[in-house]
């Protein structure tokens, strides 16, 4: 006991000793003896406190989608003792709870008038409370239970790739159409729904974004977002022999070229080259042969829609003309 003893007059000297442990402990004190005198004054004086209060709109049916964003909350200014509220801050705190079917009507429209809202707020203080404002002062909504229209979603976006890439493919969407819910009227006009705008610039690779759709007045819209996939790949420059081919040459007459191949440069991405390599040709036209000169020009055939800049390093051929009997 003796030592237990020791020991706590050790610890007691160091915290009185220690200065920043002094601070604390003088702040904490000033802190109590300023909530004991915000008490004693506040209790039986008149003030006034702004509370938010939530609000819950329970029993909706399944087919229901509200077509105005609903509140969340009300922002309620009250007039009381100070004690009142003391006792109302350490109790549990209320929420409005509007059952779907007590405010909607036939045609669409849920409604809470002003009167009823703030009958229903006033129950939540002491009868000697004074409700001063209710921000909204009313809850007005518009509803439909017409089943979902189903419409294609555009995209609004300006992609552009940094130097030496580009975009390898068709903007991905995780989906191509969404679900519209209003009223019928309504329905009818509404044929297509826009992403809001998006721009990306400078991209080295493949971007993965979850863009919103843009809202329509007087209808909602499920999903409000999608998630887009811009593929980017980078950009190589690559040399290729490929074949001279000869077309339009009429029956029992060859054409025969020299060289037979020739050099293409072109750029690609790199699965582009895998995918299409030897998939076009050079062409020389029977019809543009003059037989008078010794050459005749060259020109592109086929080119994979993968391959940018493609050029050939000639322009004409020599050539021969076999004719057969």
């Amino acid at each position: 006991m003796t030592r237990i003893g020791d020991t706590f007059r050790r610890i007691k000297a160091v915290i009185i000793e220690s200065k920043s442990t002094r601070s604390v402990l003088l702040y904490l004190f000033f802190v109590v003896v300023s909530t004991v005198l915000w008490y004693i004054m506040t209790a039986n004086n008149v003030i006034s406190l702004e509370f938010k209060i939530p609000i819950n709109i329970t029993d909706v049916p399944e087919n229901v989608r509200f077509l105005n964003p609903t509140p969340d909350t009300v922002t309620v200014t009250v007039q009381d003792k100070g004690s009142s509220f003391i006792k109302w801050m350490f109790s549990a705190k209320p929420s409005v709870n509007l059952r779907f079917e007590d405010y909607s009507d036939d045609n669409g429209q849920f409604r809470l008038d002003a009167a009823h809202l703030r009958r229903l707020i006033s129950s939540f203080y002491s009868r000697s409370a004074t409700i001063k404002s209710v921000l909204p002062e009313a809850v007005t909504l518009r509803y439909t239970d017409q089943p979902g229209k189903l419409v294609p979603v555009e995209l609004d976006i300006d992609i552009v790739p940094a130097l030496l890439y580009t975009q390898n493919g068709a903007v991905g969407k995780s989906q191509d159409s969404v679900l519209v819910y209003s009223d019928s009227k309504t329905l009818e006009t509404i044929t297509e729904v826009y992403t809001y705008h998006v721009q990306l610039r400078d991209l080295t690779d493949t971007v993965r974004r979850r863009v919103a759709i843009a809202p329509l007045k007087g209808a909602v819209v499920e999903p409000r977002t999608i998630e887009l996939m811009i593929p980017i790949e980078k950009m190589v420059t690559k040399t290729q022999m490929i074949d001279i081919s000869v077309r339009n040459a009429p029956q029992g007459v060859n054409v025969v070229v020299f060289p037979s191949k020739v050099q293409a440069v072109y750029r690609t991405t790199i699965s582009g080259y895998k995918m299409h390599r030897g998939e076009f040709t050079a062409v020389v036209d029977y019809n543009n042969i003059d037989q008078t000169k010794p050459k005749v020009a060259l020109q592109l055939g086929e080119v994979p829609g993968a391959y940018q800049d493609v050029h050939l390093a000639l322009d004409s051929v020599e050539y021969i003309i076999e004719t057969y009997r």
